[in-house]
């Protein structure tokens, strides 16, 4: 056994999670189930992730000895090689769980294999499945392009769907709008948990002024910031259209992913100026860049999947680092923000508009913008309310486990 699973405190409940792209703090990036777990009262976790970075490739290490990293084969885009990481982190996250203990098994999409090598470590282990549901695949796939339709593959993957989806004790999603999907495929909509992302406000407590932060990073004029993976679906070719149009607006780009160095070479081609790219970092090195900015960035590539709705991360970092936020996601936003709440909430190709609008915005504005975002961010998105809610569905777990 587990020498930490030995050492969970009396009267927890322990969870095991899977999750092949839960990133440990020590790295930037996509940390929402530890997060979240971290902040339950009745529970102890232990997760199970993949030692590699999924968009820059580095192998990956933790002090935390929660996490248990296990090796999948590197790979570059979305090739034949991402597709057999799949299934190597699914084989290794079944057998790797096969040692620990637990009263419960969590998994958490996108990709279908985890949730599937959950599914099987719940049967064999007789306990109830959570799965967390962070995108709707395959139906992503489709609406990105990626996958026909009806076609063998699209129905295969629509079956692995539905058979997590009715095995599951409880099914979490990030936001409300996903009912009619669940519905379709026969889902007892009971059965959603709406988890939405979050922040912890005091995580952007920091001793550096905006002046300070501001004048070490260079920054000197109206400053525009996007935080997160430069992949396909972000909008990238949307920002820098913004960019052209906006000559006095600088553009400062945080992350790592397979489409940006598609963006470099695309601002040397433009001969764009005013925009400059910075590595992804950890949470306390991205809130130091965050709070020296003017306004954050929320964009999404048009796809008819966003419109069901979204909770993105970003969006809560950059409120609760003081920054108005423009996003050309309006439909998908439409039960988190609203236009002129927090900033500008714009259609999807009206970006530097809304850009545009935030840089013109007189101080009384800007003061009611973040007033309203902090208001938010204390009553409604903080981790804290977010990681109730979760409690509560794993609780729901296993009592509808036991019934």
């Amino acid at each position: 056994m587990d020498q930490l699973d030995q050492n969970t405190p009396q009267g927890k409940r322990r969870a095991l999670a899977i999750n092949q792209y839960a990133f440990p703090r020590e790295y930037g990036g996509i940390t929402r189930t530890f997060d979240m777990f971290d902040r339950l009262k009745g529970w102890d976790f232990r997760i199970i992730s993949s030692k590699r970075h999924h968009t820059t490739g580095e192998v990956m290490s933790s002090v935390d000895r929660r996490f248990n990293l296990v090796p999948v084969p590197a790979y570059a885009g979305n090739g034949g090689k991402r597709i057999l990481g799949w299934g190597v982190f699914a084989a290794e996250a079944f057998a790797t769980g096969l040692g620990k203990t637990c009263d419960l098994v969590f998994a958490s999409s996108p990709q279908l294999l985890a949730p599937v090598a959950g599914l099987a470590l719940a049967k064999v282990r007789r306990k109830p499945f959570v799965m967390e549901v962070r995108d709707l695949w395959p139906e992503s796939l489709v609406s990105g392009g990626s996958l026909k339709e009806g076609s063998p593959l699209h129905k295969a993957l629509v079956a692995v769907e539905r058979t997590l989806y009715k095995n599951a004790e409880q099914i979490i999603v990030v936001t409300d709008g996903w009912e009619d999907h669940f519905a379709r495929l026969g889902i007892d909509v009971a059965k959603l948990n709406v988890v939405g992302n979050g922040a912890d406000l005091a995580e952007f407590d920091i001793p550096q002024t905006k002046e300070e932060l501001r004048q070490e990073l260079g920054f000197t004029r109206f400053t525009a910031i996007f935080s997160g993976n430069h992949s396909s679906y972000v909008g990238l070719d949307l920002i820098l259209e913004a960019a052209e149009k906006l000559p006095d607006v600088d553009f400062f780009l945080i992350g790592s992913g397979s489409n940006k160095q598609w963006a470099v070479d695309e601002v040397t081609h433009r001969k764009l100026t005013n925009v400059r790219f910075h590595d992804q970092v950890d949470k306390a090195g991205l809130v130091r860049l965050l709070k020296a900015g003017d306004v954050g960035l929320h964009t999404v590539s048009p796809q008819s999947v966003f419109n069901k709705g979204m909770s993105p991360n970003k969006l809560y970092d950059y409120m609760a680092s003081g920054l108005a936020v423009v996003s050309n996601a309006k439909q998908p936003l439409r039960k988190v923000i609203t236009d002129d709440e927090v900033g500008a909430v714009v259609e999807p190709l009206d970006l530097a508009e809304g850009i545009a609008r935030v840089r013109d915005a007189d101080p009384a504005t800007m003061e009611r913008w973040h007033a309203r975002a902090r208001q938010l961010m204390t009553d409604r998105f903080s981790l804290e309310a977010s990681a109730a809610k979760l409690e509560a569905a794993l609780d729901k777990a296993i009592a509808s486990y036991r019934a």
